[in-house]
């Protein structure tokens, strides 16, 4: 049976090997309620509409929110804040796609989406297969783009500048000019838009907030604090660096067998911003004992598409 490696599963092992191995292994999930993974799929959605030009495209992201919010009623037990928090995602999240809308109107016209959350796989070594899935391959104007759509709490300078050595796009653009047929990538499109930081006011009714919603993201001189794409015709990571990578560490994968191999890189445990690894407690209070994996379920296998199936490097 070969290794797969995917973009994510590359990071968690980069990460900490011991969260790869609860992650990856074990397969061991959290079980957490997280309302930036609900937003960040449902805009996902919306934008990919709007982008494949779908005159319904708000309906097709309300229907996306309304069946997360039935799965996180029916997984988890809100508090009224969370579930208050929750319900304003409806209106939220229509705020930024009606703002993305407007904003990139004439590009949005020039764009033909070619595949939206594209697949394939690469036979990088004997043992070895690496998986991507990306979001849109787009044409513009004749030009084959790769297009990365991501949101963020805010958009600064160092995230900008991070985007030229970001891992994944630059495994997306080598790995598809190897694996597919149809001719290259000719350019990066990385499309960043900021969570919004109003809400909603005392006495305020949700299409009046909507409105509003919609004006915080026109606001003049503000607009590329909110905004931003970044484009460019090659990562900032060759070829041969990401082969090199995922070569070494692909390498410390297969060599890895037991639980001691996947050893702990402590600094992740806990962040300075208050962030503590999923898997602390199975590390630091008591182990996966039967009452600590209460708090987990077990993850349920990823399969993609290997019909685009490259040759080893």
């Amino acid at each position: 049976m070969p290794l797969h490696i995917s973009v994510s599963s590359l990071q968690d092992f980069l990460t900490c090997r011991r969260l790869y191995y609860f992650k990856r292994i074990k397969k061991y999930e959290k079980v957490q309620y997280n309302l930036p993974f609900i937003v960040g799929r449902v805009v996902h959605e919306g934008l990919a509409a709007v982008l494949a030009k779908k005159k319904n495209a708000v309906e097709l992201m309300t229907k996306a929110y309304k069946q997360e919010r039935a799965i996180a009623l029916k997984e988890f037990t809100l508090t009224p804040e969370q579930l208050e928090k929750l319900d304003m995602q409806e209106f939220i999240t229509k705020g930024m796609l009606l703002a993305y809308s407007a904003k990139y109107s004439k590009m949005i016209a020039d764009m033909e989406i070619m595949g939206s959350e594209v697949e394939g796989a690469l036979q990088f070594s004997d043992g070895v297969i690496f998986v991507i899935k990306m979001d849109n391959i787009a044409k513009i104007r004749n030009k084959k783009v790769l297009h990365e759509l991501k949101t963020s709490k805010t958009i600064t300078p160092d995230y900008v500048k991070r985007i030229q050595t970001d891992i994944q796009t630059a495994i997306y653009f080598h790995f598809h000019n190897i694996i597919f047929e149809d001719g290259p990538i000719e350019e990066i499109m990385y499309d960043v838009i900021q969570k919004p930081s109003i809400k909603l006011k005392k006495k305020e009714s949700k299409q009046e907030y909507l409105i509003r919603l919609q004006e915080w993201y026109k606001k003049t001189g503000d607009m590329e604090s909110k905004f931003h794409i970044e484009r460019f015709k090659t990562p900032g990571i060759t070829q041969d660096a990401v082969i090199n990578t995922v070569d070494k560490v692909s390498i410390e994968m297969l060599r890895s067998k037991t639980k001691e191999d996947y050893y702990q890189d402590f600094d992740k445990c806990h962040s300075y911003f208050g962030d503590v690894c999923p898997y602390y407690i199975l590390c630091h209070s008591g182990g996966e004992s039967p009452a600590n994996l209460l708090d987990y379920k077990t993850r349920k296998p990823f399969h993609i598409d290997k019909s685009n199936k490259g040759v080893g490097k």
